[in-house]
């Protein structure tokens, strides 16, 4: 018998029998396999890279800029480049001392690479987003595979990237998706110095700088929650290890150069920036606030993350129970340890946070997905019956669920009503995951696990490309905005003054209308009229009896040139906003 250890040391020892072969030796063989096996590897990381991109991009074009995270991420963006102040983040003349400048750096980088500030096209802001959605499928193939072998590795990233939360992630421009990278990638790197300090091969200098390289760059995102979801990692290694020999293998100095490297002169220069408002009003303001009280009406109680992943990492519903099952039967091995030790104490920590959003725990999720993946590998799911058959059916009706709402959606919400086309794709999204939580039932879980993450990446691709974007009643910020381009008015489009809006204040019409938008009440707005009379005014009705009483006292008069209502779904009030414009300017038109 013949070993062989793959050149990209993506794979534990493959045993191989020796035959004979043409060149008559053992070792002729050994390169073709190794050969084989290494093609095999780079196609299916291009697979689940190519099937990431295609997940992630989802609604790229399609989606307009929302509320209210995205448009502001967005808004600050666009001010970064106006201003040409990367170190400030503002949102209008606010400071915006909330996360670190990393995300707004990379979206500055795409907006100037493939677009221009002043044509406010989200997608450009989302790119940073698709890419790192795609390096996170990636990361999960790689520590899948050498945690146990490439099958799992594959199904790990696919299923990753087919999760709900990932491709809706992915297609928006804020910070979680790059987060998300960073943690996959500096937990990837973890697995290989692990791997290589067990099999007592050289320390090698590449995969504790990926780590510390990925841990700077999560630092830049968003602060200290890669230190947390990796330090637990590092600490239950530690425990278990207790060795000093095994720490040395991360080059904690060269670590510590790394930090202070890519940290160091960004907290330097936005220290000084803001005299130190930074990081007092980002940790004590915003990081420890969220720990004790909900903020923005964001909580839920201890169990939410439990609730939510059944519909959030849909394409794995029917796994998630028997991976786990299996890590804890086998939590002596080092991997399951691994993947135990990236899960369970952060998990922990989101559940007993006070304010709580869907996509806190996302740093957790490659852990899920290689677990995951492993019971369609292993075939643990074949045995455990009871766990594979609550995981099939909760598929099924989630599946069930979510076409009945992509129906009610389309009704409520658009103004041309539920399309047939859309009837359709609900009901083959209904039909297809039937088929998946039957065949997950029955134990055949590698086709049951294709079929649910084709059916994952189908309602993707539908929701976030048609669906969604049909619900023009949710769509308000962007009617409004295509009001005032068509009336000449835009303060961006057609150098006109800025914009004021009163009694509507969501970021996305910042973003769109323009950085010098003028958010205000309805006298206010009656006096920015009179100020300059060549501008739009975008008025919420319970401001408007104010605004024309404001005018009538003024003497002044002016003309609706729009009217649009619907739901703003940021605080779930119906909103009606007039559009006005002075009676001159109507005139010249």
């Amino acid at each position: 018998m013949q070993t062989y250890v793959g050149s990209l040391n993506f794979v534990d020892t493959y045993t191989v029998q020796a035959a004979p072969c043409r060149w008559g030796t053992k070792v002729g063989m050994n390169r073709i396999i190794a050969g084989a096996s290494s093609l095999a590897r780079i196609a299916q990381a291009a697979f689940v890279g190519v099937f990431a991109l295609l997940c992630a991009t989802s609604g790229l074009f399609a989606m307009p800029p929302l509320d209210r995270d995205e448009a502001r991420f967005a808004q600050a963006t666009a001010q970064m480049l106006e201003s040409g102040d990367f170190i400030n983040i503002r949102f209008q003349e606010a400071e915006r001392n909330k996360k670190p400048a990393g995300v707004y750096w990379l979206q500055a980088a795409s907006v100037h690479a493939v677009s221009t500030v002043e044509s406010r096209e989200i997608w450009a802001y989302r790119l940073p987003s698709v890419i790192a959605a795609v390096i996170a499928a990636l990361c999960t193939y790689i520590a899948g595979a050498r945690l146990y072998n490439p099958t799992v590795g594959f199904y790990a990233g696919l299923l990753l990237a087919a999760a709900p939360v990932v491709a809706a992630e992915g297609a928006i421009a804020k910070t979680d998706a790059s987060l998300l990278a960073c943690v996959a990638a500096a937990q990837a790197a973890f697995v290989f110095i692990n791997a290589r300090y067990r099999s007592g091969e050289a320390k090698g200098v590449f995969w504790p700088a990926m780590f510390w390289c990925a841990i700077a760059a999560g630092i830049l995102i968003k602060g200290p929650i890669i230190v947390m979801v990796c330090g637990f990692t590092a600490a239950a290694f530690f425990f278990r290890e207790r060795s000093v020999k095994w720490l040395s293998r991360f080059r904690p100095l060269m670590g510590a150069v790394i930090l202070a490297i890519i940290v160091g002169p960004w907290a330097w220069a936005i220290h000084n920036a803001t005299e130190g408002r930074f990081f007092i009003e980002a940790v004590g303001g915003d990081m420890v606030a969220k720990i004790g009280a909900a903020q923005e009406s964001h909580g839920g109680p201890p169990g939410y993350y439990l609730v939510l992943i059944w519909a959030l990492f849909w394409p794995a519903a029917a796994l998630i129970l028997p991976g786990l099952r299996q890590a804890i039967a086998t939590r002596k091995a080092w991997p399951s340890f691994f993947l135990l030790a990236w899960l369970i104490p952060s998990w922990l920590v989101f559940e007993l946070t006070a304010t709580k959003l869907p996509h806190y725990t996302l740093p957790l999720y490659p852990a899920l997905a290689i677990m995951a993946a492993r019971t369609v590998e292993h075939g643990s799911a074949l045995r455990w019956g009871i766990t594979r058959k609550l995981g099939g059916s909760v598929f099924s009706i989630i599946g069930a669920v979510i076409a009945a709402a992509i129906i009610l959606l389309q009704r409520e919400y658009s103004s041309a009503g539920v399309h047939a086309g859309v009837i359709t794709v609900a009901l083959a999204i209904a039909a297809a995951s039937f088929v998946a939580g039957v065949l997950l039932w029955r134990g055949a879980a590698r086709i049951g696990t294709a079929t649910a993450v084709m059916t994952s990446a189908t309602l993707a691709f539908t929701l976030l490309n048609f669906t969604l974007p049909g619900l023009d009643r949710l769509m308000l910020s962007p009617r409004v905005n295509e009001i005032v381009i068509a009336s000449r008015l835009h303060a961006i489009r057609n150098a006109a003054a800025p914009s004021v809006v009163a009694g509507y204040y969501e970021p996305s019409a910042v973003f769109l209308l323009g950085t010098k938008t003028v958010l205000t009440n309805g006298a206010g707005a009656a006096r920015e009229l009179a100020a300059a009379p060549g501008r739009a005014i975008i008025v919420e009705r319970r401001e408007e009896a104010a605004f024309l009483s404001s005018l009538e006292s003024m003497n002044l008069a002016a003309h609706v040139i729009g009217h649009i209502d619907g739901l703003n779904y940021s605080n779930g009030d119906h909103t009606a906003l007039t559009i006005y414009t002075a009676a001159s300017d109507m005139a010249r038109e």
